[in-house]
């Protein structure tokens, strides 16, 4: 991953920080109604819109699914809890969907391989890697938000 696909990383690591964490510490105790479907399919839009090969799509969506399946349902705080596991896991979707077109915009060269493995795929794209990044951003800003000892 390049520098400035790290800083990209951070930029979006501190949005989505910022975007699960204050919100929900002052919010009222309910969850926005979210499906976990409807945000993949929305991912999926997102992908194509963005250009992204069907090889890279399905390799994405396959991965993203893993990471957010090991979201354990038993380490839920109160207000995971409260939410569920899908709604926690559909906000992180929510999350990727929202940050990833502004991280695609500023990854010069996106279908340029990074030198880089990641989820047991060597060479990946930058734009994979991009995609691969915010979502880790966005499953670690929420799971310091709904999942306790984390």
């Amino acid at each position: 991953m390049t520098r400035h696909q790290r800083l990209g990383c951070l930029y979006a690591m501190a949005f989505t920080l910022a975007g699960f964490s204050a919100p929900a510490a002052e919010a009222a105790p309910s969850c926005p109604k979210i499906s976990y479907s409807a945000e993949r399919a929305r991912l999926q839009k997102v992908l194509s819109a963005n250009a992204f090969p069907r090889d890279e799509t399905a390799f994405l969506l396959r991965g993203v699914d893993q990471q957010l399946k090991e979201m354990p349902q038993i380490r839920l705080n109160a207000h995971g809890a409260e939410c569920g596991i899908q709604a926690v896991r559909a906000l992180v979707l929510g999350c990727v969907n929202k940050t990833l077109p502004e991280m695609l915009e500023t990854t010069s060269r996106p279908s340029a391989k990074s030198g880089q493995a990641y989820w047991d795929k060597a060479n990946v794209s930058r734009r994979e890697a991009a995609l691969i990044g915010v979502t880790h951003a966005c499953r670690s800003a929420a799971m310091e938000t709904f999942l306790s000892g984390s």
